[in-house]
């Protein structure tokens, strides 16, 4: 069967019909439609330009978008509409017309395949596409890691840049195992979890059991794609279990979460990786704390730390001290929780290891007057009350 071709009125008509899928507009009328394209076209010659583009849905699998056009003060699909689509379904003429409308508009709802047609026609739009194959995630477990036995003494940020962003890549993804390795599936999503923590993920490839073990110590080990390694802010268990319900402690277990989950456990992970600000360093919890050790670097960076960050956040919440800039209320639902943390004492001039105090040494700030803090030329950073006088003396 020859797949039909459309003239650019008809295209231009199909992709108003997309647009209308889109932004889940029920059902437009033929003098609005005929009128949405350039140039406009006469409200009596869309029934026969929207009746080939169903034809062409047809050919392509797709419901007959003509069933959203309607006959204005009617708001049912005209008798065209009928006639065409009991042509292609004959079984379908003990139903009446509004029967066949209804049914059909039912089915332009729920169909997902609508990217068929705009691929096609040549027209951008955003349908999102069902994931090849390969790129479906048969499960997600949780690999715990030892700090004691594996990662003695490695923080989390070391882990992540040292291990996950370094070792793990330069052997080809490569990660043994001690004793039993877990038993998951290939192109399964990791979830690596470090001192009670999710720190970083990726997707296996493979998994090998040696016969003997190397080294007198490893009984195996897995595969993941280089490509798919990824570190991010630590996920906490409350996240997790957001998500999970069933997932009520890390321990060394090698646990599995549904993967029906699989969309929200990735929209984390991206939201975890989004927005990193430049002072911003991931969440973590604890009491005693301590900062400001030294990384040589090209000019020596002071560590911030990851807990002392997220209990001022969690006591003082996430709108700036100066001005009460609050990036959620904002920009919208996604930047929840991203805002700056200032130093009451500048690290650089502690210029040594010491012991900080979340609630009494650090502050939330946005960027802006973060910026402004730390613009006393020669001089300690302005206070928070000496920038909130500038702001309300202004």
């Amino acid at each position: 069967m020859k797949i039909i071709n459309l003239t650019d009125e008809q295209i231009k008509l199909a992709e108003q019909l997309l647009i209308t899928v889109q932004k889940k507009e029920p059902i437009v009328e033929y003098k609005e439609l005929g009128d949405r394209i350039t140039p406009p076209i006469h409200h009596r010659q869309v029934p026969r330009h929207i009746g080939v583009i169903s034809e062409l849905c047809y050919q392509l699998g797709l419901p007959f978008l003509s069933a959203k056009v309607v006959t204005k003060g009617l708001n049912v699909a005209g008798q065209g509409f009928y006639k065409l689509y009991t042509e292609y379904f004959p079984e379908t003429k003990k139903l009446t017309p509004n029967e066949v409308f209804s049914e059909e508009l039912k089915k332009i709802r729920e169909c997902t395949e609508w990217y068929k047609l705009a691929e096609y026609l040549h027209i951008d739009t955003d349908f999102p596409r069902p994931p090849a194959k390969s790129d479906v995630i048969p499960s997600i477990r949780i690999l715990p890691m030892s700090s004691k036995d594996e990662f003695p003494g490695m923080s989390i940020e070391d882990l992540q840049d040292d291990f996950f962003l370094g070792e793990l890549k330069e052997r080809g993804g490569i990660f043994y195992f001690r004793k039993v390795g877990m038993n998951a599936p290939n192109g399964s999503l990791v979830l690596y979890q470090f001192d009670n923590l999710i720190i970083a993920s990726a997707r296996l490839q493979s998994i090998e059991k040696f016969e003997i073990p190397e080294e007198q110590q490893y009984f195996g080990a897995y595969k993941f794609g280089i490509n798919t390694v990824k570190v991010f802010q630590p996920i906490t268990l409350a996240e997790v279990n957001n998500i999970d319900s069933n997932i009520t402690r890390f321990s060394q277990s090698k646990q599995e979460i549904n993967s029906s989950l699989m969309s929200e456990i990735q929209e984390l992970i991206h939201k975890k990786q989004k927005g990193l600000l430049a002072d911003e360093l991931p969440v973590y919890e604890s009491q005693k704390l301590k900062e400001g050790a030294k990384k040589q670097v090209l000019v020596n960076s002071y560590e911030r730390n990851y807990k002392a960050r997220q209990i001022c956040i969690d006591y003082y919440g996430c709108s700036c001290s100066v001005c009460s800039f609050d990036f959620a209320k904002f920009y919208g639902d996604e930047f929840e929780g991203k805002i700056h943390v200032h130093h009451l004492i500048a690290l650089s001039e502690v210029n040594e290891e010491y012991e900080v105090d979340p609630l009494n040494d650090l502050r939330p700030v946005c960027p802006n007057c973060h910026l402004a803090l730390h613009s006393k030329v020669g001089e300690k950073p302005y206070t928070i009350e000496e920038l909130k006088e500038k702001i309300y003396r202004n």
